[in-house]
């Protein structure tokens, strides 16, 4: 019985989609890791510090670039696809209004933490970051929402890739420069490949999904109203996760800051499948959530025991296989062993807060949602800066768990309130 079972079953579209971005992401992760390990060779332990601080400031004010309209653009496609061209243009015309106020953010920002990089690396970086990605992060979220996970997984593929090709263009012409000159050209072929990625993905949303429309006032103010929390929590969840990278290049050294990133860099690509997964219910959850925040647990419910089981299992091949770094990277890596063991069971320590964040943010309670995670950001930033004056990377390391401690537990706070002034959580079908 249990074999003819097995035999018949065929997977849901919850499991066809997780599967879709889990391949998606995989490829994605191949690419990301040749990209990661040719930028490190190439640039050196101080150039890669230098690119990872920059990319992380820059990453941390994109997640403004739009003030959270992909994700109400995926909540809208989800609930109701025949608002998909109004919303699609709603979330594009206040991408276009948020560039230039969080550019000017980012640029006074970045002189002020990092003023030894090169004002040319800030300009072409933040232009992949704040301009071309949040671009392209809308066009996947359309496609979530009408829960077309391949196509979905393939446009997320497609800027790692441009960016893979860049990298090999400056593989070819690497011996013609000294290493300290090879972050400025990196930056530029950076933000070509971005460019070309993000035309790339509106040529194949606008054939598969049609044009935007442009949306009347009161449509843009819904939008901006129920995405600016969107934002800010993605914000707080970005500074969160990498606040410790460009303050190890601001409060130690560019050194240190390459070896943690390069050691942290392991660790975001094991996050992958995680973000597949809950990627993939978001559009269920965002329905299941229109009853409450009771209804969208629920559904959230039965990703704990694979995700634990994957959390555990990463983290137990990372610790054993932390030693190859410096044979990929090189010997000026070896430091990042330890960093990689140190962080190891970072996806086990995440598990919570992603599952209660997931709960809150597609069932209407992205307010809640969004003090929870500023308040773990704001305790990570200054954990931070405390403690790698103190103890460098390993401060910033220990700062990460204690901050990730400080989300889960507001989360909880929040998600047990709602349910008791909610009542109790029931099946949603």
């Amino acid at each position: 019985m249990p074999i003819m079972a097995l035999k018949n079953y065929r997977p849901g579209k919850l499991a066809r989609g997780a599967f879709a971005l889990s391949a998606g992401m995989g490829l994605r992760a191949l690419a990301q890791a040749g990209l990661f390990l040719i930028i490190a060779r190439l640039l050196g332990s101080e150039g890669y510090g230098a690119f990872s601080a920059v990319l992380a400031l820059a990453g941390s004010w994109a997640c403004f670039s739009g003030l959270g309209g992909q994700a109400i653009l995926m909540r809208d496609v989800a609930r109701d696809p025949k608002r998909f061209a109004e919303s699609f243009g709603a979330s594009l015309g206040i991408l276009g209004l948020s560039l230039i106020p969080i550019g000017l953010l980012y640029l006074l920002s970045t002189s002020w933490l990092l003023p030894g990089i090169p004002w040319s690396v800030a300009v072409l970086l933040g232009l992949g970051e704040l301009v071309f990605m949040p671009a392209i992060r809308i066009a996947t979220c359309a496609y979530q929402g009408f829960e077309r996970m391949g196509r979905s997984a393939r446009i997320l593929l497609a800027p790692v890739l441009a960016r893979l090709t860049a990298a090999l263009v400056l593989l070819v012409v690497a011996f013609r420069f000294e290493t300290s000159e090879r972050l400025p050209l990196w930056a530029g072929l950076y933000a070509a490949a971005s460019l070309l990625a993000a035309g790339y993905v509106a040529f194949q949303a606008h054939r598969d999904l049609g044009r935007p429309v442009w949306p009347g006032r009161q449509v843009l103010r819904e939008h901006l109203r129920a995405g600016m929390p969107f934002a800010f929590m993605g914000g707080a969840q970005k500074l969160y996760v990498d606040a410790d990278k460009f303050l190890l290049a601001a409060l130690s050294t560019l050194g240190t800051a390459g070896l943690y990133s390069a050691g942290y860099r392991f660790i975001d690509l094991a996050f992958l499948p995680l973000q597949a997964l809950l990627t993939a219910a978001a559009p269920r959850h965002f329905r299941a959530g229109a009853g409450g925040t009771a209804n969208a647990l629920w559904a959230v419910r039965p990703l704990v025991g694979p995700a634990m089981g994957y959390a555990l299992l990463v983290g137990l091949v990372l610790t054993l296989t932390a030693p190859i770094l410096p044979w990929l990277l090189g010997h000026g890596y070896q430091g990042a062993v330890e960093v990689v063991r140190w962080l190891a069971w970072l996806p086990l320590a995440s598990l919570p807060r992603l599952l209660l964040h997931q709960a809150l943010a597609t069932s209407d309670a992205q307010h809640q949602g969004m003090i929870g995670l500023l308040l773990g950001a704001v305790l990570n930033l200054g954990l931070n800066i405390w403690w790698i004056p103190l103890w460098g990377w390993q401060g910033a390391a220990a700062a990460t768990y204690t901050a990730e401690i400080g989300i889960t537990l507001t989360l909880l706070i929040i998600v047990t309130r709602r349910l008791r002034d909610g009542g109790q959580a029931r099946p949603y079908p």
